[in-house]
């Protein structure tokens, strides 16, 4: 199963810029081990920063085992926002935010905070993996 939520500036960012956002984003993100969300992965798409991040509806098994035992939470799309609210606040940047299913975008995140339908949006796609997740399947069945 594949889904991704998108993220993008609004504007153009300079590429020494996008190389500080970068890495302050990696900063915050290895605070997580991220098991249930991919972590931000920007790149440069003409000038924008941008990426996209996939629920994952089951962890990696090879990675479940051993990040279980770390102190390090498990990241979700949730934490994902919360590191592009930061990038946001501490660049003066603002992201446009979408998914596989939104025609459009689904809102922004502006001056570090996250409009309301992207955080009701994340909420659910959140609920869903974790109670996905839990649930064996055999997608050799359908």
């Amino acid at each position: 199963m594949h889904f991704s939520v998108a993220y993008e500036t609004t504007e153009l960012i300079s590429p020494l810029l996008q190389q500080e956002m970068i890495a302050f984003a990696d900063e915050l993100s290895s605070q997580w081990n991220w098991l249930s969300c991919e972590p931000p992965c920007l790149s440069n798409r003409d000038g924008i920063l941008a990426g996209a991040s996939k629920p994952n509806f089951s962890g990696h098994v090879d990675r479940v085992a051993s990040d279980q035992v770390s102190d390090r939470r498990d990241g979700t799309l949730n934490d994902l926002v919360r590191i592009l609210c930061a990038v946001s606040a501490e660049f003066d940047v603002d992201w446009l935010i979408s998914h596989d299913c939104s025609n459009g975008p689904l809102g922004f995140i502006r001056c570090g905070r996250c409009d309301e339908e992207v955080r009701s949006q994340c909420d659910v796609l959140s609920e869903l993996t974790q109670e996905l997740g839990r649930v064996d399947l055999d997608l050799g069945d359908f």
